[in-house]
């Protein structure tokens, strides 16, 4: 038997998994450092409900409209700003970090120059 062949993934698809990746590690770390300094249960919640979303955003990517569900869980990481401010300054990395994917990916996809 040979093994199935795999889904040939996109260039745009690739990097926003890497994103994601690197931020449910962050958040999984920034859920950490909130339970120990707050003890309250609503923080620490929040942090996994957005780090469960991007996870389930990740099935979502292969398809054209994924990049929008991508968007919509990097503006929830955001949100959490509001449960610790610290955030503020991870999420822009972030943003920041998919923007510069999103753009490039795009630019590759059309062949056009840096």
């Amino acid at each position: 038997m040979s093994a199935a062949a795999r889904r040939e993934r996109g260039l745009l698809e690739k990097l926003l998994t890497i994103v994601h990746g690197l931020e449910v590690f962050a958040l999984a770390f920034g859920a950490l450092a909130v339970w120990g300094v707050t003890r309250d249960w609503p923080a620490p919640t929040a942090f996994a409900v957005v780090a469960a979303l991007l996870i389930l955003t990740l099935k979502v990517l292969r398809y054209r409209w994924g990049w929008v569900a991508s968007l919509v869980a990097q503006t929830l990481m955001a949100c959490l700003a509001f449960v610790e401010p610290v955030m503020i300054g991870v999420s822009l990395a972030f943003i920041a970090m998919w923007i510069f994917c999103f753009v490039r990916a795009r630019q590759i996809g059309r062949g056009q120059p840096q």
